[in-house]
């Protein structure tokens, strides 16, 4: 089994560290013993042009960071290589039903050039240079739809669902069902995030949600912070082909 921690920002998202760049979250996932972490961020044209400098492509959908630029630790050296995965948080801002919804979701995608062209769609509908979590008035089921034709490999996962101020099921801007934010796209759904505000036993209370794979990351805004939570991972899915899909073999789990 395999440590993933896919959703986390780069230095280009609001409220982060300096740090936030390809050689500490290497760093820091070699310390924290983190096998697969994310960009973050790729929707952030300055972010996707750093990643390309310094991450090559390693097994299929996966990258991993050039020598050149990898930081010298006593204590990881030679005993992990993480592999990075191109992800991406987007914050849905928009009116639906009478009343005012925030959501943010969490994309994977199998390469930095499905990240290009999904940027390049999205960046016709709104500010992508800003913020490394873009604010878009786009509906979370045209989101999705957007995502799917441009990359159809992609995994779309609502994030931190119980956020109560951002998130799918969030108190104050939320929706009560997945159908009601998703609606024909509902089956494209096959993870949610549990994030900070829950964990895995909370979520099994609700029945609606037992066809789900529950998935668990850090939203890591410095390195540091990188496995407070995290999922496993089932080895295929980290060193074969096709593009690695943690919400297929994932399970969540807390890391304090």
């Amino acid at each position: 089994m395999y440590i993933a921690d896919l959703h986390i920002h780069s230095k280009y998202s609001r409220a982060t560290s300096r740090e936030c760049i390809p050689e500490y979250l290497e760093l820091w996932a070699r310390r924290k013993g983190i096998h697969l972490v994310g960009t973050g961020d790729f929707t952030h044209p300055a972010w996707r042009e750093e990643l390309n400098e310094k991450l090559i492509p390693a097994e299929e959908g996966l990258y991993t960071l050039r020598e050149d630029f990898r930081l010298h630790d006593a204590c990881t050296d030679g005993l992990l290589r993480p592999r990075f995965v191109v992800t991406g948080e987007i914050s849905s801002i928009y009116k639906k039903g009478g009343k005012v919804r925030k959501v943010h979701n969490v994309i994977l995608l199998p390469s930095l050039e499905a990240a290009e062209l999904l940027s390049q769609k999205l960046e016709a509908i709104g500010n992508i240079h800003s913020d490394g979590r873009p604010i878009l008035g786009l509906d979370c089921r045209d989101l999705l739809e957007i995502t799917l034709e441009a990359c159809p490999d992609a995994v779309f996962i609502p994030a931190h669902i119980w956020t109560p101020h951002f998130s799918l099921f969030g108190a104050f801007s939320g929706f009560n069902t997945i159908e009601e934010c998703f609606e024909d796209l509902t089956p494209h759904i096959h993870a949610l995030e549990t994030g900070l505000s829950s964990d895995p036993p909370m979520n099994w209370r609700l029945s609606a949600l037992d066809g789900y794979h529950l998935v668990s990351n850090s939203d890591a805004h410095s390195p540091s912070k990188l496995g407070r939570e995290a999922e496993s991972v089932g080895g295929a899915a980290v060193l074969s082909g096709p593009f690695p899909c943690p919400a297929n073999r994932g399970r969540a789990c807390r890391n304090h």
